[in-house]
């Protein structure tokens, strides 16, 4: 479970930081004034489409019938399944887009319905040139699935690095150019599309190894069984996976009302998504992938034993990446991104809304392992009804407190949606299928124990040395001391979850060994 989540997790480690250095790129081009709340909220549909695609819909529910079809049918029946999904969804992405070309005025009236008039025309401009990207990273997320099942988890995750890339080599660009801020964004969105392009690209190579062609073939009639059979589950997994991706869209809505609160959400979550990235996506990805092995050979003990890993790998890893994230959240932003147009006030404003985010990493990353134990055995209702369930609350945080808390409170509402959830999921698993696969009582004692003494020694250097008047002087000095406070309170972490008795650190150690040749 571990070794291969540990190849996705750097890769997907990679993507994430060159993601990273993209935001920051992109906040020092129009930190969090109107040209970058236009941007966010072109680019939101067409990004919500994408995780559907990428790491949600489409991927949970073509993989456990790839592997079905490949267990059952042979190779050869696989290929001609995934060349059907190639075709059709390739076709339907393709008209989905034309749809979002044409009424892109509509698409923005509704997700930006409050927001300033003059910055309309530039984000239904913005918004048409980059729904072409759906097409793109459809095709890509079919191709991750394949490799995936052919247990290739590198090259996927490490494929939307040079999406990223893209965006930073040709930000940097725009930058020295000093262009006008409405046609830095324009270029930007078109580098967009043709991200997505290497995105997809990249994997052609490792199918090809495999003996994979490329070729799709259209079936809108839903002749073969099997695509019958994804396109009934998509449904169901949409919300049920990309639940909090909708509650985004819903928070986005709600934030045009006030200038500057659309791109502070965007540039907070995307310190989130590093861990939800690398611990949730990684983790959900072997557990998805290992579990419909699992399910199509028919051994529930082996599913069960996957998710209770998953789960426990989730809690291990993304509780202290949560805790850090909420004590250091200013000073990390202001490492990433203040510098450009990003000033101190902009820090500010991001640091107190990646705080009300950071509340629900646990449970934005537990989702992605707790879901597939349902959907590998071919269950996509009961994770969609969680889904809604989630999504209820997140509406009655954020327009119950909107008001109050102002732009906090559209964060909170989204960890809060998040949290409930995976508690019912969890819940549900456990009456259905047991508690052989929940991480223990034991253990969550053990995670929470360490995470907070992580969080008071956090702070405490953070009040000494990194916020306020005591705060160390320079930039770089400031930047450096981040660091090195985050890797020695992580080294910290890990020394007393091994005192503990927490086995993961021991595998942790052995892996170390090996790889020294011990």
């Amino acid at each position: 479970m571990a070794r291969p989540a540990g190849k996705v997790a750097a890769a997907t480690m990679c993507s994430r930081v060159t993601g990273l250095l993209r935001e920051a790129v992109f906040a020092a081009l129009f930190a969090i004034r109107g040209v970058a709340d236009a941007y966010v909220f072109a680019f939101r549909i067409p990004n919500l489409l994408r995780d559907f695609f990428a790491e949600g819909a489409l991927a949970s529910a073509f993989v456990p019938a790839f592997a079905e079809a490949k267990a059952k049918e042979g190779e050869a029946r696989a290929f001609e399944l995934a060349r059907r999904v190639l075709g059709t969804l390739g076709l339907v992405a393709a008209l989905i887009v034309a749809v979002g070309i044409v009424c892109a005025p509509a698409i923005v009236s509704l997700v930006a319905m409050d927001a300033p008039a003059a910055w309309r025309p530039l984000t239904i401009q913005l918004t048409r040139i980059m729904f072409p990207f759906l097409l793109l990273v459809a095709w890509a997320s079919v191709a991750m699935g394949i490799l995936n099942t052919y247990r290739h988890y590198f090259v996927p995750a490490v494929a939307p690095m040079f999406f990223n890339i893209t965006a930073v080599v040709s930000g940097s660009v725009l930058l020295v150019l000093d262009l006008e801020e409405s046609q830095a964004a324009i270029w930007w969105s078109v580098f967009v599309v043709v991200g997505g392009a290497l995105q997809l690209l990249v994997q052609i190579p490792a199918l090809r190894s495999i003996g994979f062609r490329f070729r799709p073939l259209v079936d809108l009639r839903l002749r073969d069984p099997a695509l019958r059979t994804i396109v009934r589950r998509m449904g169901p997994v949409l919300l049920s996976l990309t639940a909090t991706n909708l509650m985004i869209v819903i928070t986005t809505i709600l934030a045009s009302r006030t200038v500057g609160w659309a791109s502070s959400l965007n540039y907070a979550f995307r310190l989130v998504h590093l861990p939800i990235g690398v611990v949730g996506v990684a983790v959900g990805t072997i557990v998805l992938a290992a579990g419909a092995r699992r399910a199509a050979a028919e051994d529930p003990e082996g599913l069960e034993d996957i998710v209770r890993r998953g789960l426990r790998l989730n809690w291990f890893l993304a509780l202290p990446a949560a805790v850090g994230l909420f004590v250091f959240a200013e000073p990390i932003v202001r490492l990433l991104y203040e510098r450009g147009t990003f000033d101190a006030q902009s820090t500010t404003a991001v640091a107190g809304v990646l705080q009300a985010y950071a509340g629900g990493i646990v449970f934005y990353a537990g989702i992605k392992a707790a879901a597939p134990h349902f959907l590998a055995r071919g269950d996509t209702r009961t994770p969609m009804v969680c889904s809604l369930l989630g999504i209820a609350v997140n509406l009655l945080i954020a327009l119950g407190l909107v008001d109050t808390l102002g732009v906090h409170a559209l964060a909170l509402a989204v960890a809060g949606g998040a949290a409930v959830n995976y508690v019912t999921l969890r819940v549900l698993a456990r009456r259905r299928f047991g508690a052989s696969s929940g991480p223990g009582l034991p253990f969550l004692w053990r995670c929470l124990v360490g995470a907070g003494l992580l969080g008071l020694l956090g702070h405490l250097a953070a009040r000494a040395w990194l916020i306020g008047d005591a705060a160390v002087a320079g930039g770089w000095a400031q930047g450096g001391l981040t660091l090195a406070l985050i890797g020695g309170l992580g080294l910290i972490y890990l020394l007393v979850m091994e005192r503990l008795g927490v086995d993961e650190v021991s595998w942790i150690r052995a892996r170390l060994r090996r790889g020294r040749g011990a």
